[in-house]
C-alpha cells in the first residue's frame, strides 16, 4: 500500500509538470499542439494518397468492388478522426488563475476519487483490457459530430473535393439522407466541379428522394458527364434515370457506354448486360448479345450444342423480402436475381424485379444467358435488393444468401434477409 501511495504521489506530481508549465503561458502547450495540427495534417495527406492509391486499384480492376467499399468507408473514418484534430483550436494565452487551482484540487480530487471508487484490481493490466479496446469504438453520437464539424468546415472552405466526397460517403454510411438534403440546401451551391463528387451527390439526393432524379440529381449527373463523358457512376446514374423516364433508348445506349470499358470476365458485367437488353424490350430494340455470342453461332456443329447447353438453364422458383427488412426497401427498389457458378464469376443470368412485386416466382427459362460454355452441375442463385439503383453491389443494399441449385431445379426459395455491410 506504501508503495503504491508513493507511485501516485510521483504519478500526480508528474502530471502537475506536464499541466502547470502551459497555464503559466511557457508556450509549451502551444508548441504541442502545432506539433499535434502537423501531425494530423500528415496523417490527412497519408490517407488522401491511400485514397488516391485505391481508387488506382479499383480502376485497374484489381480490386473487387466489395473489397474497395470496405477499404474505402474505413480510410474516409479515420480521415474524418484526424480531420477533427485539424479543426480543434488552441487558447495559449496564460492562466495562473487555474493554474493556481489546479495545484491545489488535482492531488485533493486524486485522493477523494480514489477513497470512492478505488480498488487494487483496477491495478490489474489483465482486467483493464477490455476498458482499453472499448475505448477504440467510435460512437454513432462521435461520427455524427464530426460529420457536422466536416459540414461546417466545408460552409468555410467549399473548394475541397476530397472533404466533399467524405461528406457525402459519411451521409451515405450512416444512411442520413435527411441531413444530406439539409447540409445540401445550404452549401450545395458551392460544390467543386469534379466528376467524383458531383455523381456522388447526385446518388445521394436520389436516394433521399425516393429514387427520383428530377431536378438537382440530373443537373448534377450532367455536369459530372461534362467533365468525364466516360465516368463509370455518371453513366450508369443517368441510364437509371432515362430508365425512369421511359426513355429505353437513352438508357440503354448509357449504359452500353459502361459496357464498352469493362472486360466482360468482371462479375458486373453480365448485370449491366441484363439491363440493357431489359431497357432494349421495354424500347421494342433487338437483344444485345454477349460476347462471343457471334463466333459461337458461327461455329459449324458447335452452335445447336452451345444453345442446347443455354436452354439447360431452366430453375425456376419463388423470390421473397424477408419481413423485419420490409421497412428498409422502397417499393420502386430495384431487385437483382442472378444464376452464378458455384465458384462465383460472371453470372449465368440475370433477372430484374421491382421490390413491389415480390413475392414473384421466376423461371430462368425465359432469361437470356449472358455467357457462353457449359453449365456447371451446381449453380448459384441469389438476389440482391439495390438500394442505389445499380447493379453494381454496395454496402447498404439487402441480400440473399446464395442457393446452391442444379442448372434445371425447380421449388427453390430465395430469401432476401440480411443486410450487406
Amino acid at each position: 500500500m506504501i508503495a503504491f501511495l508513493i507511485l501516485a504521489t510521483v504519478l500526480v506530481a508528474g502530471a502537475l509538470l506536464l499541466v502547470l508549465p502551459p497555464l503559466f503561458g511557457t508556450g509549451a502547450r502551444a508548441r504541442a499542439h502545432a506539433a499535434r495540427q502537423e501531425q494530423a495534417r500528415t496523417a490527412l495527406i497519408v490517407l488522401r494518397e491511400q485514397v488516391a492509391e485505391l481508387e488506382a486499384e479499383r480502376a485497374a480492376g484489381r480490386v473487387p468492388d466489395t473489397e474497395y467499399q470496405r477499404s474505402r468507408e474505413e480510410l474516409e473514418q479515420r480521415a474524418l478522426t484526424e480531420g477533427g484534430v485539424v479543426e480543434a483550436g488552441a487558447d495559449n494565452r496564460p492562466a495562473r488563475g487555474w493554474a493556481a487551482a489546479v495545484i491545489v484540487a488535482v492531488p485533493t480530487v486524486a485522493v477523494a476519487i480514489y477513497l470512492v471508487l478505488g480498488s487494487p484490481d483496477g491495478l490489474d493490466p489483465e482486467l483493464a483490457k477490455p476498458q482499453q479496446a472499448a475505448g477504440h469504438q467510435v460512437t454513432p453520437e462521435q461520427m455524427a459530430a464530426m460529420v457536422k464539424q466536416l459540414s461546417e468546415r466545408l460552409v468555410r472552405e467549399p473548394n475541397d473535393p476530397q472533404g466533399w466526397l467524405m461528406l457525402g460517403r459519411s451521409y451515405a454510411v450512416m444512411q442520413d439522407l435527411r441531413g444530406a438534403a439539409e447540409t445540401w440546401s445550404k452549401i450545395g451551391s458551392k460544390i467543386p466541379e469534379e466528376a467524383d463528387v458531383l455523381a456522388d451527390w447526385a446518388d445521394l439526393l436520389a436516394s433521399g428522394a425516393g429514387r427520383k432524379f428530377d431536378g438537382d440529381p440530373d443537373q448534377l449527373i450532367a455536369r459530372a458527364l461534362k467533365l468525364d463523358p466516360n465516368h463509370f457512376k455518371a453513366l450508369a446514374l443517368a441510364g437509371t434515370s432515362a430508365f425512369q423516364r421511359g426513355d429505353y433508348a437513352s438508357a440503354s445506349t448509357l449504359w452500353e457506354r459502361i459496357l464498352q470499358k469493362m472486360d466482360p470476365s468482371e462479375g458486373v458485367y453480365g448485370a449491366i448486360l441484363g439491363s440493357i437488353n431489359e431497357a432494349r424490350t421495354k424500347g421494342g430494340l433487338p437483344l444485345l448479345n454477349p460476347p462471343g455470342a457471334a463466333q459461337v453461332a458461327a461455329m459449324p456443329g458447335a452452335a445447336a450444342g452451345q444453345q442446347a447447353q443455354a436452354a439447360a438453364l431452366t430453375v425456376r422458383g419463388r423470390v421473397s423480402l424477408a419481413p423485419e427488412l420490409a421497412a428498409q426497401a422502397g417499393a420502386d427498389e430495384t431487385v437483382f436475381l442472378f444464376a452464378r457458378p458455384m465458384q462465383g464469376g460472371m453470372p449465368l443470368a440475370a433477372m430484374r424485379f421491382r421490390v413491389g412485386d415480390l413475392p414473384a416466382e421466376f423461371d430462368f427459362a425465359n432469361a437470356q444467358r449472358m455467357s457462353q460454355g457449359p453449365l456447371p452441375t451446381q449453380i448459384g442463385i441469389g438476389a440482391r435488393v439495390s438500394k442505389q439503383g445499380s447493379a453494381t453491389a454496395s454496402a447498404g443494399d439487402l441480400e440473399s444468401a446464395p442457393v446452391l441449385v442444379s442448372p434445371d431445379a425447380s421449388g427453390v426459395t430465395v430469401v432476401i434477409d440480411r443486410v450487406r455491410k
